[in-house]
C-alpha cells in the first residue's frame, strides 16, 4: 500500500496576467494616407475618443463599447486622423493554475517505470483573446477566440 501511495512528487504553475493593451483602429482610410498593414497587420487610421474606452460591461459580446469612440466622417474630416492613442484599451487578463503528478515505480536496479499526470487550465478558467479592433467592423468590440480550456495529460514511461 505504501509502495503505491508514497512517493509521489507534486507540482504546480499558477500564472496571472493583465490584460495586454491594445489599439482601436478605423479601416475606413478617412486620411488617405493608406495602411501599413504590411507591417503591423492593421490599418494606420484611429478614430477620436469620446468616453472612456476602458468603462463597460467587459463581456465576450462587448468588451470595448463603441460610444467610447468616434469614428471621422470620409467627406467632411477627409485627410485627416483621429485623435484616439495608442494602446490606450485594456484588453481581458488571464489566469491559468497548472498541476503534475509523478510517481516512478522501480522493478530492478536498471528498470523503473513512471507515471506522469499533467493537468494544464485545471480550473478550466475562460482565458480570451482580444477583441476585434476595427471600428469599422461589424463585430467590434466582441471576443472571438480563447485560449485552450482544459488539458490532461497522462503518461507511462519505461526506463531501463
Amino acid at each position: 500500500r505504501a509502495h503505491i501511495l508514497g512517493g509521489w512528487q507534486v507540482n504546480g504553475i499558477t500564472t496571472f496576467m493583465t490584460g495586454t493593451p491594445f489599439t482601436v483602429y478605423d479601416s475606413t482610410g478617412v486620411s488617405a494616407q493608406g495602411g501599413a498593414p504590411e507591417i503591423s497587420g492593421f490599418p494606420s487610421d484611429r478614430p477620436n475618443l469620446a468616453g472612456d474606452p476602458n468603462a463597460g460591461p467587459h463581456t465576450p459580446n462587448q468588451w470595448v463599447s463603441r460610444s467610447a469612440f468616434q469614428q471621422l466622417d470620409p467627406v467632411a474630416d477627409a485627410g485627416q486622423f483621429g485623435n484616439a492613442g495608442r494602446n490606450i484599451v485594456q484588453g481581458p487578463g488571464f489566469q491559468q493554475w497548472d498541476f503534475s503528478a509523478i510517481k516512478s515505480f522501480k522493478f530492478t536496479e536498471s528498470k523503473d517505470l513512471q507515471f506522469r499526470a499533467e493537468l494544464f487550465n485545471i480550473w478550466n478558467h475562460a482565458n480570451f483573446g482580444l477583441p476585434v479592433n476595427d471600428l469599422n467592423s461589424p463585430n467590434f468590440g466582441q471576443i472571438q477566440t480563447s485560449q485552450p480550456g482544459r488539458l490532461v495529460q497522462l503518461a507511462l514511461k519505461f526506463g531501463f
